[in-house]
C-alpha cells in the first residue's frame, strides 16, 4: 500500500504551485495543476497547498484512499507554528472521513476577539464514491463568513474530484472536450448565475454537438430555468419552455436521471420501466429528438436540473449521462454560490421563507412542523393577545399620621422614660425637665399672695378703700403669674399626644443639656396606619391615576405582599437620589405587625388590559421617537 510522507507546510511545496489571491481564482488553478502534473499523489498535495494559500489558512491536511493507495499530506501558511494546529486538525479530519458530507466546526478564543473554524469537504471518485477529505483552518467573522467558506470549500474538493481525470494525460490525449473543461474552469470570472449556466449550456453544447442544452436552478419545489443554449432571453411563458421547466421538476420529483425514449438495457433489468409523462410530451415536442434531464447535486440535495436534447444519430444512453453529470456536476455549488451572491434582500428574504415551508411540508418532519406550529401561535399571540399591564415602582412605608413632640421651653433635661421603638399610651409620661426653680417660684408667688390678702384686709380694716383696691390689684397680678409659672411646671413633664409608637427619638443621651424651646424630642405615629409613597417615573405618570389598586412587595418579606389602592398624586415632580420623579401616595390596607416605617420595597400597580406587543415595545418604541 503506497503512503506519502507528510510535508512541513509550504517548505516543499513546487514551483507549479502558484499563489492564488482568493478561493475564487484556486478554481482555475485546480485545472492548470491537474494539466501540468503527472501523478495524483502529486496533484492532491500540490492541490492543497493551493487551497491552503487561496485561504491564508495557518494549516491543512488531505486523506484520500485510491484503491490500495493513500495518499495523506499537509501544508500551512502564515507566521503560526503548524505543530499548534496539526493534532486538532487530524482529529477533525478523522471525523470527517467517517460521514461524506461538509462538515464545519467554529472555535472562539476566550477574550472572544478572534475566531476560527475548522472546514472540511468529502473528495470524490469520479466514479461518484467519496474516497477521502480535505480539512483547512480558516479565520472568520461570523456563521455567514463560515457558511461562505464552506460552500467554496465544497465545489473546489469538487472540482479537485473532477479533475483528477486528467492527471498524467498529454496535451492531445483530451480532444475536443478540452475547451470545454477549459471555459468551466472560469467560474470565477462570471458575475452571475444566468452568465454561468449560459456558459456551461453553450459549451455542452458546441463541443458535444446536442441539440438543445439547458440548465435550471432548484428554488425550494420548482426550478427555475437559468439558460437555454441558443437562445439570449427566456420567455417563461412560452409553450416550449413552460414544458421544459415542467420536464426538469419531473426529474428532481424523480431525484434521478430521466431518458426518454427509455434505453434498451434498461427494459432488460426492469419489464415495465416507469413512464415520465412530461418527458414523453417533451420528446413529442422535439419531433422524436431524445431527452433527458440530469439531477445535479450539491452535498445531500439536488441544486439544479441539466436537461439535453439529442438527435436521432446521436441517441442518449446512461453512459453518456453519467459521464456529462460527471463533468458538470462539481460546478454545481459554485452555481448556487454564484446565485446566493447575487440575489437581493426581497429575493433573500422570499427565497428563505419558500425553503422554510419547503422544509416543514416534508414527509417526516413532524417535529419541526411542531415546533414552527408553536411559534406561530406565539407569534399570533403577541401581535394580537392582551395581558394586564403593570407598573412596578420603588415605594417605601411612611406613617398615615405622625405626631411630633418637642421641648416645650428652654431648660434641662431631667430624665427620658422611652426611646425610639418603644410602644407609649396617650398621656404616658415621655420625658422629665428640671423644674425646681419653677417650683421655687411658684412657692414665693404662694407667699406674695398672702401677703396681699392681709395688706387688703388691713386697708379694710382702717377703712381706706384706695389701699384694699390696690392690694387686690396686686393680688390678681401675683396671682396670673403664678399659673404661668404653675403651667410651665406641668410642660416640664413631657406626655404622649396619642396611642403610638415613638418612631424617631433618643433623648435619653441628652439627659443634663440644656435644650431651646422647640428642640424635636420625639416622633409618635399611631400603630397599624401605614401609607407608600411610590416614587413614579415620569413615563409611567400618564398611566397612573388615582383609584388604581396594586400590591406592595417588601424587600424584607417578598413572601407577604399587601394589598394598596392609590389615594392621590402629587401634583409637582420632586428630586429623589438625582432622579425626577412623581409622588403618588398610596393606603396600604393589609399590612403585617411586622411592618416598619422606612421599610422599602416594590409596588406593583395594576393598569388595566394592554395589547402584548404594546407592552413589550412600548418603551423602545419611546425611545426610537425621542431619538429620531
Amino acid at each position: 500500500m503506497a503512503k506519502s510522507k507528510p510535508s512541513s507546510g509550504g517548505t516543499q511545496a513546487t514551483e507549479s504551485v502558484a499563489r492564488t489571491a482568493s478561493p475564487a481564482d484556486a478554481f482555475a488553478e485546480i485545472f492548470r495543476l491537474a494539466k501540468s502534473v503527472s501523478s495524483r499523489q502529486r496533484f492532491m498535495a500540490d492541490m492543497l497547498r493551493c487551497v491552503v494559500r487561496a485561504y491564508s489558512s495557518p494549516y491543512g491536511a488531505i486523506h484520500i484512499r485510491y484503491a490500495a493507495e493513500v495518499i495523506q499530506d499537509d501544508a500551512h501558511s502564515g507566521p503560526t507554528d503548524p505543530k499548534f494546529w496539526k493534532p486538532s486538525v487530524q482529529r477533525f479530519l478523522t471525523e470527517s472521513l467517517t460521514e461524506p458530507r461538509p462538515w464545519a466546526k467554529l472555535l472562539e478564543a476566550r477574550n472572544g476577539t478572534a475566531k476560527v473554524a475548522f472546514l472540511s469537504a468529502p473528495i470524490y471518485d469520479p466514479s461518484g464514491p467519496a474516497i477521502g477529505a480535505l480539512a483547512i483552518v480558516v479565520a472568520v467573522t461570523d456563521e455567514g463568513d463560515w457558511t461562505a467558506h464552506l460552500s467554496t470549500l465544497e465545489s473546489l474538493a469538487r472540482t479537485a474530484s473532477f479533475a483528477v481525470e486528467f492527471v498524467g494525460r498529454s496535451e492531445g490525449s483530451v480532444g475536443a472536450g478540452r475547451g470545454g473543461d477549459r471555459a468551466l474552469a472560469r467560474t470565477a470570472i462570471y458575475e452571475s448565475a444566468e452568465e454561468l449556466a449560459f456558459a456551461i449550456t453553450h459549451e455542452i453544447r458546441n463541443r458535444l454537438g446536442f441539440e438543445q442544452v439547458a440548465l435550471g436552478l432548484v428554488v425550494g419545489k420548482h426550478v427555475r430555468l437559468l439558460s437555454i443554449s441558443g437562445l439570449d432571453q427566456i420567455n417563461n411563458r412560452s409553450p416550449g419552455v413552460a414544458g421544459l421547466r415542467a420536464a426538469m421538476e419531473e426529474c428532481l420529483d424523480a431525484a434521478k436521471p430521466i431518458i426518454h425514449p427509455s434505453p434498451p438495457e434498461w427494459g432488460q433489468k426492469d419489464e415495465q420501466p416507469p413512464i415520465y409523462h412530461l418527458h414523453r410530451q417533451w420528446h413529442a415536442a422535439a419531433k422524436t429528438d431524445s431527452v433527458a434531464s440530469i439531477p445535479l447535486r450539491g452535498g445531500e440535495n439536488i441544486v439544479a436540473i441539466l436537461s439535453l436534447r439529442s438527435g436521432i444519430e446521436q441517441p442518449l444512453t446512461p453512459a453518456r449521462v453519467d459521464e456529462i453529470r460527471a463533468r458538470v456536476e462539481p460546478f454545481s455549488s459554485s452555481l448556487v454560490l454564484t446565485h446566493q451572491a447575487r440575489r437581493g434582500l426581497p429575493r433573500h428574504v422570499i427565497e428563505s421563507v419558500r425553503e422554510l415551508i419547503a422544509s416543514l411540508t416534508t414527509p417526516g418532519r413532524t417535529k419541526r412542523r411542531v415546533i414552527a406550529a408553536v411559534l406561530t401561535i406565539g407569534a399570533l399571540y403577541f401581535c394580537f393577545g392582551t395581558m394586564n399591564y403593570e407598573v412596578t415602582v420603588p415605594c417605601k412605608v411612611t406613617p398615615a399620621h405622625l405626631r411630633h413632640v418637642s421641648a416645650p421651653f428652654g431648660g434641662v433635661l431631667a430624665d427620658a422614660l422611652v426611646r425610639q421603638g418603644d410602644r407609649v399610651a396617650k398621656g404616658e409620661i415621655l420625658c422629665e425637665f428640671d423644674h425646681r426653680e419653677l417650683d421655687q417660684q411658684r412657692a414665693e408667688l404662694t407667699a406674695q399672695l398672702e401677703v396681699q390678702e392681709r395688706e387688703r384686709d388691713r386697708a379694710m380694716a382702717e377703712g381706706s378703700p384706695a389701699a384694699a383696691r390696690l392690694a387686690v390689684a396686686n393680688r390678681d397680678l401675683i396671682q396670673v403669674r403664678k399659673e404661668i409659672v404653675e403651667r410651665r411646671i406641668e410642660q416640664s413633664v413631657v406626655r404622649s399626644p396619642i396611642d403610638g409608637v415613638v418612631i424617631v427619638g433618643d433623648p435619653k443621651k441628652l439627659v443634663g443639656a440644656v435644650l431651646p424651646q422647640g428642640e424635636p424630642l420625639f416622633q409618635v405615629a399611631p400603630p397599624g396606619a401605614w401609607i407608600l409613597e411610590l416614587s413614579l417615573p415620569e413615563w409611567a405618570v400618564a398611566d397612573v391615576s388615582s383609584g388604581l389598586r396594586g400590591v406592595f412587595i417588601s424587600f424584607a418579606r417578598p413572601g407577604e405582599p399587601g394589598e394598596f389602592h392609590i389615594a392621590r398624586l402629587l401634583p409637582a415632580a420632586e428630586s429623589r437620589q438625582a432622579k425626577n420623579v412623581f409622588i403618588a401616595e398610596a393606603e396600604l390596607s393589609s399590612a403585617g405587625d411586622w411592618t416598619k416605617p422606612g421599610m422599602e420595597g416594590v409596588g406593583r400597580i395594576y393598569v388595566g388590559s394592554r395589547q402584548i406587543w404594546w407592552v413589550a415595545l412600548h418603551r423602545i418604541i419611546d425611545f426610537v421617537y425621542l431619538k429620531l
